[in-house]
């Protein structure tokens, strides 16, 4: 029998109306009596909660490092973990997660839902028995199937920093536009085995982070004369158009420069949420080659902040930033 870890955060899978009528996370003990099915699976429980439970639109890096934390002491005594999480932030702390946490050989699976629990047509509970499924698979040799973060929504595991929440109101609420799904789950559950990450680190838990990130969104008519160059800002985050495109003026060249001089690392990723930032395809973008810039490539924007902050915070020199970033630290981007 599989030992699986069950570590509640908040989040709409475990919330109910308070007193002024609005949805609000319950206690723990509640949300877990609320799932009867569990009870039904091969698999020993054992629950955890963190100190607050939170909405999720309230996460901050703080709360990724208890998490990080929490599994990390769970690990050698579980075969896997599955993480209650509010959708609204969901793909960052995966991101967090999958980034803190190297060399896995466990999995994490992360799941929530769209109703509450307990009321009329919830999602919830497909979402969190296929979790548990997930997080149990083991081969023949008994080690783990997934050894990876991933979150499992409507029918699909989806690798956790290749994900992105698309709709606030469907049941269908993540997607991966640019990595396929892991697995699937329907009569049976059904496993693409070739696209499963296998890490080669050993493994080990780095729960440094920093806030010094700066993202400034493009949009037609910005005026980049006024706008500010802040020098707390170690990147930044270029959300640029289409396959990494951006205006040619005289403003917004000097407004990289202002932003390089700072020693400000800038990153080139697209607004786009499918394909890939393909620097110097439009003459149009020749300012973007005036100055030295990252290129996202493919990752998600969440990965790409995430990956960032995680970088900073272990004090990497910016030619390390630079190679570290480009590199696939646990299949966040196509190599």
């Amino acid at each position: 029998m599989r030992k699986i870890a069950l570590i509640y955060t908040g989040g709409t899978i475990g919330m109910r109306q308070n007193e002024k009528g609005k949805l609000a996370p319950m206690d723990f003990e509640s949300a877990v009596e609320k799932i009867p099915a569990l009870g039904l699976l091969p698999i020993e429980i054992q629950t955890v909660s963190l100190k607050k439970v939170i909405d999720s639109s309230e996460m901050m890096p703080q709360v990724w490092k208890e998490l990080a934390e929490v599994v990390d002491k769970l690990m050698p005594e579980v075969d896997g973990i599955v993480i209650l999480h509010g959708t609204d932030t969901m793909a960052y702390t995966a991101c967090a997660l999958s980034f803190m946490l190297q060399g896995l050989r466990k999995p994490i699976i992360i799941t929530g839902s769209q109703l509450p629990i307990g009321v009329l047509r919830t999602d919830a509970v497909e979402n969190i028995v296929s979790a548990f499924e997930f997080a149990a698979l083991a081969d023949k040799n008994g080690d783990s199937v997934i050894q990876e973060v991933a979150i499992y929504f409507e029918y699909e595991l989806l690798r956790g920093n290749r994900a992105y929440k698309r709709s606030s109101n469907e049941f269908n609420a993540f997607s991966s536009p640019n990595f396929p799904p892991l697995a699937s789950s329907g009569v049976r559950l059904s496993v693409n085995k070739e696209l499963l990450w296998r890490s080669k680190e050993s493994y080990c838990l780095d729960t440094r982070l920093s806030n010094n990130i700066g993202v400034v969104t493009l949009y037609p008519g910005l005026d980049f004369s006024e706008l500010p160059a802040l020098t707390n800002w170690k990147v930044l985050l270029l959300r640029t158009f289409g396959a990494g495109n951006a205006p040619k003026s005289d403003d917004f060249l000097n407004f990289l420069k202002r932003v390089e001089k700072n020693g400000t690392i800038i990153v080139n990723t697209s607004q786009c949420v499918s394909g890939s930032v393909i620097p110097g395809l439009y003459d149009s973008s020749s300012a973007l080659e005036e100055v030295k810039m990252l290129n996202a490539r493919d990752m998600t924007f969440e990965s790409a902040l995430v990956k960032s902050m995680v970088l900073l915070g272990r004090g990497h020199s910016p030619l390390d930033f630079y190679e570290k970033f480009s590199l696939s630290l646990s299949g966040e981007v196509s190599e």
